[in-house]
Formats: structure tokens, sequence, C-alpha cells
């Protein structure tokens, strides 16, 4: 699609402001063409020995009075189409978020959050001044430069032709410095992102930052993109400046010419000096919009740079489909879940997963276990649907789970990951997630099964503390204990842990694991790398280079000493150590 075509697209719902922009900036532009007319008017007066003072001063108030017109209509016009401009980009911005809300894990894996914020921001800003001032400014110099043009060539078409001889070189010019200005401009709008990339990291790690003494180091990183972007800025308005330089320099040649041209016809008599005082004027009208267009050039390349990156955000396909809004109820595991040679590669060349094929029966726990690396995350990510699931390697009750609705699926599936996300909100808020069937008693059932409660008295504000970004005030414990409760919040039939305990004590895990046992029956996915508190598992998968090494229940596995066995007894070790 051409780029003009993209810019009328988004302006799509809005035309209409746009046409009535138009219509007023034609009105005021005509007000402002006909200020000339009126002083060649007066001028001609006086040539013609017409000294009548009541004449004068009629046309000294018909000019003030169109101006005075002319100001009112100019107002109507900028706020008809600026405010037009403010809502396309609001309501772009609001897709832009929305679109961000529905891609899977694999667009967040290739685009960084710093890099997104910046596109939110900076890029949106960009398209503003596109739609807003540039629309504007483009709309105002294509109808001075037509009418302003057609009135000089009415009063004297020879020096029309002289006065504009040098824009053809100008145009060529233009050109060149505008396709080098567009290419800067991006590079700009790049550096941009990853300034903001790493103050968004920087500030999320400031404590890794300061605990392993990297100041410096960072500090000197981000001095050198601030470099960086001075640099590229600093030669991105050097070819804005000369652009709009070699534009002046024209129009004050032109002025020049048409002023010893023209002088030269009033003194010979082939030209009145009412007409030469209006032309005059008219070719003072074309300087603002002659070097307006070198801007609306450099507006307009920058917006395109903007169009690109947020259209590659927009037009990107999520790999599952999006989760819709309707209200479907959550899916209820009767018989259990099949998988059947399941492969995954998250850069489609090593296999994470290879040939994988697994049960798991409706309301038992099944505990996966395996070194670093072997696919227990991948596996658990997948029965959430974090990725795209390969067709028939995953069915729930014989039905393949990319036939099951996404919010339906999502809605029966409580997934706790390695690291529980906190927003900036009260921690009620944050295990509720503000959703509408989450009833208090609810909450306080998962705070109370996630072993959470005792910590509530520790808080100033028991459930109502705002937690801090990621919930900075929690420990790594508290986060994990407060993400499994709001999975619980949810009552889900699959239930996955992915070790989602590792931060807490071997006494509160136990604890944890005895209360969903007691508690409704579904069916669990325990990942953990405390091998001796998954014993109590019904059964236990033993996974290697995403391949299945062994399976059985505890005593079994520890039968055959193998794999199993040998984790067993590590860990065993471990904790023996770390005892007090």
């Amino acid at each position: 699609m051409s780029t003009p075509r993209r810019f009328w697209d988004y302006a799509d719902g809005f035309r209409g402001p746009f046409l009535g922009g138009l219509l007023l900036l034609i009105a005021t532009n005509g007000l402002s063409l006909s200020i000339p007319w009126l002083l060649r008017a007066a001028v001609h007066s006086l040539e013609r020995g017409e000294h009548d003072s009541r004449r004068l001063a009629s046309y000294a108030l018909a000019i003030a009075g169109v101006a005075i017109l002319q100001a009112l209509v100019r107002t109507g016009s900028r706020l008809t189409i600026l405010g037009a401009a403010r809502q396309i980009v609001a309501q772009l911005r609001g897709r832009y978020f929305s679109k961000l809300q529905t891609l899977s894990a694999r667009f967040y894996e290739a685009h960084r959050t710093g890099d997104l914020m910046s596109r939110g921001v900076q890029d949106f800003n960009l398209l503003r001044s596109v739609f807003g001032p540039g629309v504007l400014n483009l709309m105002n110099t294509v109808i001075v430069y037509v009418a302003a043009l057609s009135l000089m060539v009415v009063l004297d078409l020879r020096l029309t032709l002289i006065a504009m001889a040098l824009y053809p070189l100008l145009l060529f010019a233009v050109n060149r410095l505008n396709r080098q200005a567009y290419a800067r401009g991006v590079a700009v709008q790049e550096t941009v992102g990853r300034i903001t990339t790493r103050a968004q990291e920087n500030l999320s790690g400031i404590h890794q930052v300061k605990i392993f003494g990297q100041e410096p180091r960072e500090l000197a990183s981000f001095r050198e993109l601030s470099w960086q972007y001075r640099n590229r800025s600093i030669a991105l308005i050097q070819s804005q400046g000369a652009m709009i330089a070699l534009i002046g320099v024209t129009a004050g040649a032109a002025t020049l010419i048409v002023l010893y041209v023209g002088g030269s016809a009033v003194m010979s008599g082939r030209m009145t000096l009412g007409d030469f005082v209006a032309f005059n004027a008219y070719l003072a009208l074309l300087a603002w919009p002659t070097v307006a267009f070198g801007w609306i050039l450099n507006v307009f390349q920058r917006g395109v740079g903007a169009l690109d990156r947020i259209d590659e955000v927009l037009s990107a396909e999520p790999d599952i489909p999006a989760a819709s809004d309707e209200q479907a109820p959550p899916f209820a595991i009767e018989s259990g879940i099949e998988i059947q040679g399941l492969s995954f590669s998250y850069d489609g060349q090593r296999l994470v997963l290879d040939d994988l094929s697994l049960s798991l029966p409706a309301g038992k726990t099944i505990a996966l276990v395996g070194g670093v690396g072997s696919g227990k995350s991948t596996l658990a990510a997948l029965l959430a649907r974090t990725y795209a699931v390969p067709r028939d390697a995953i069915k729930i009750d014989g039905t393949d789970i990319n036939d099951i609705p996404t919010v339906r699926w999502r809605r029966s599936v409580g997934f706790v990951p390695q690291e529980g996300f906190l927003f900036s909100r009260t921690l009620r808020q944050n295990i509720s997630l503000n959703r509408v069937s989450v009833t208090s008693e609810q909450v306080d059932e998962a705070v109370r099964t996630a072993r959470l409660d005792r910590d509530l008295e520790q808080l100033p504000d028991s459930l109502e503390t705002v937690v801090g970004e990621r919930g900075v005030t929690l420990s790594g414990g508290q986060r994990q204990r407060a993400a499994l409760a709001r999975a619980l919040c949810g009552s889900p039939s699959l239930l996955i842990l992915d070790d989602a305990l590792a931060s807490v004590d071997a006494d509160t895990e136990h604890g944890i694991l005895d209360a969903l046992a007691s508690g409704p029956q579904r069916t669990m996915l325990l990942i953990s790398h405390r091998v001796a508190t998954i014993t109590s598992a019904d059964w236990i998968v033993v996974l290697e280079a995403g391949r299945i090494a062994e399976q059985g229940t505890h005593e079994e596995l520890l039968t055959r000493r193998g794999v199993y066995a040998a984790l067993f007894q590590r860990s065993a070790l471990e904790e023996r150590l770390e005892a007090p």
C-alpha cells in the first residue's frame, strides 16, 4: 500500500473534519489574498490623483476588517484540523496498545520493551505532527501557491515566469536532501528506541546494577548512546537546515529579481505601481509557504518512518488467536490431557521438545523434573498456550487444544511461572486482577491456600497495601505466593506450578502442597528443582534433552536407580547441607 494511501486510511472516520478544515483554509486564504488586491485598488486611487480621505479610510477599514475576519477563520481551521489530528493519534494509540495485548511470546522475544515504548510515545508524536501541522501547512501551501500564482499571472505573466525560474532547480535539490533527511530521521528514531530500552532495563534492574557495582559502566554505556543520539540528531538538523536555508535563499533571490525587473517595468510604464505593489505582496505571501514546504517534507519523511515502525506492530499476526471478550465458561477437564508426538523449537532449528508423548489424567498431580534445558518450562508454557501448539500434539478430553477458544482455555488454566510478575497496585488487585468473576471470599481462600495470610499482618494495609513496581516491597517468597493466589482465584481445572515455590522455605512449600492436595480436585503439573518435595505426586516424569528419560511413581523410580534416583539423592544432600 502506498504511503499516502496509508495515511488516508488511518484518517478514516475523520475525513469530515479535514474537509471542513480545508474549506476554512480556502476561506482564510481567500481573505488573505484579497488584502493585496484592496491595497492595489488604494494605490491606483492615489495614482489617479484621488486624495479623498474618506475613500482612503474606507480602504484601510476594509483591509482591517478582512484581516480580523481572516484571523477568526484561520483559528477555526487550526482548531478543526489539529483537533482531528489528536483524535486520530489517540485512536491509533489505542489500537497499538490493544494490538500489543494480542501478540504472543515470540513477538516480545524479538522486540525490546523500551523500543515498543518508544514507538508508543515518540513515533505517535511524529504522526500527530503529520496529521496536524503537516496536513494543515500542506493544504495551506497548495492553496496559497495556486491562488497567488494565478493572481500573479493575471497581474504580469512575464514577471511571474521570471520569479519562478529558480524553483525547478530548488525542487531537484530539495528532493535529494529529503531522501537524506528520511534516512537520518529513521536512525534518530531507532536510537531513541535503544535509549528507552537501556533506561527501562537499568531502572528495572537497578538493584542488580548497584549490587555488582556497575553504575560507572552503565553510565558510560548510556552516555555513549546519548552522544550517538546527539550526533545523529545534529546530522538530521543539518539536512533540515540545508533544505530550509536553500528554500529561503531561493525565495530571497526571486524577490530581488522581481524588485529589479518589476521596478524597471514600473519606471518604463509597462506596469502600474499598484500592480507592482500587489505583485510583491503576493510574492511575499509565498515566502512562508515556500519555507514551510521544507518543514512539511521533513515532517512527512519522519512521519513515514514512524508509520513504518507502528505498522510493523499493527500488522504483526499473533501465533495464537487473540482472546476475545466473550464470557465463555472455563473448560472443565474430565478425562485428561494427552500429549502425542510433541516437538517444539524456539528458533526453528534446535528442538527443545523432541517427539514427546505423555498423559496427564484428570484430577491427578503430575510432577516434572529434569536438568536445566530439559524442556520442563517449555512444556508448561505450551500447555498454558503461551506459544502456538502444533496441531494434534495436545488434546484435552480428546479435543485439540487449538480448537478450544483461547479465552476459554486460559480461564481454565492457572499458570504460575518461576518469576511471578506483580503490578504496582494493591495486593488484592494483583491477586484478583480486577476480574469481575472473582469474589472477596475467593481471594481470601486463595490467600490462605498460598500461605500468604500469615504475612498480611506485616503489611501496613494488609491486602490493600500497594506493593510497588514489580512487587518490590515484597520478598521473593511473598511475590511467588501472591502469584499462586492469583492463579487459584480463577478455580482452574489445570494448575501449572513452574518452579513457582523456589523462593519459599521447605516447610511452607509442604504446607502449600498439602493445602492444594486437600482442596478442590484439579489436574496439577508440578515442576520443582527440589525433588524431595514431589515424592507425593501421583506420577513423576523425568525429562532429558526434550525427551522422557523415565516416568513412574516415586518408589518405582527409586527402585530403578536411574536418572531420578540420582537427582533425588543429590537434592537430599543439598537440603542436608543447607539445613542449620
